[in-house]
């Protein structure tokens, strides 16, 4: 029983011998580098590379921005405000039903009862407006940002038996690539 484990621990070691010198032939020589190799490999595998998300519109980014918490508050209260500024009792007093909460009310304060819930709605607005610029803006520099980086960025590939650099999206399968730490 022991003779046989022997045996096969030799067999193996030889195996991964066999395995180890293919594979080191194949590390030290990468692909041949041949246009017509890498656009093979093109076609059948693809390009490396990932298309960006679809860029959100400003229409998009603006609901987003409508979404807080604390704008939602400010619109409802902003839309109370202005249906009890145009709400006057049927048939009642108005002048009475301003003593009765306990303020005096002239004229002109009456009238102009809607601008808070005008002023509310403005502001909220001007703010919704401005979050979605800043986010549309914000976007459009990571985009430009992250291009930029995807044109520079290069990657090591041993072609021809030499290493070389390539920016990544040239990289194909079969490449071997040189990982070093960090990348």
């Amino acid at each position: 029983m022991l003779g046989r484990s022997v045996d096969l621990k030799m067999q193996n070691r030889s195996t991964l011998s066999v395995i180890k010198d293919i594979f080191f032939l194949f590390v030290s020589a990468g692909l041949s580098g041949n246009p017509t190799d890498l656009e093979k490999r093109y076609v059948a595998f693809g390009k490396n590379f990932i298309p960006p998300k679809k860029a959100k519109t400003f229409l998009q980014l603006v609901w987003e921005a409508l979404q807080d918490v604390t704008l939602i508050i400010l619109e409802i209260a902003a839309i109370i405000s202005l249906g009890l500024s145009f709400y006057h009792p049927p048939g009642g007093n108005a002048e009475a039903c301003g003593q009765a909460a306990g303020g005096v009310e002239d004229e002109g304060e009456a009238q102009a009862g809607w601008i808070e819930g005008a002023a509310i709605l403005f502001s909220v607005i001007i703010v919704v407006l401005v979050t979605a610029f800043n986010d549309w803006s914000k976007e459009k520099q990571f985009r430009g940002l992250q291009s930029r980086i995807e044109q520079e960025q290069k990657f090591t590939v041993i072609r021809k038996g030499q290493v070389i650099q390539i920016p990544v999206a040239e990289i194909v399968v079969g490449d071997i690539a040189q990982i070093k730490y960090g990348e």
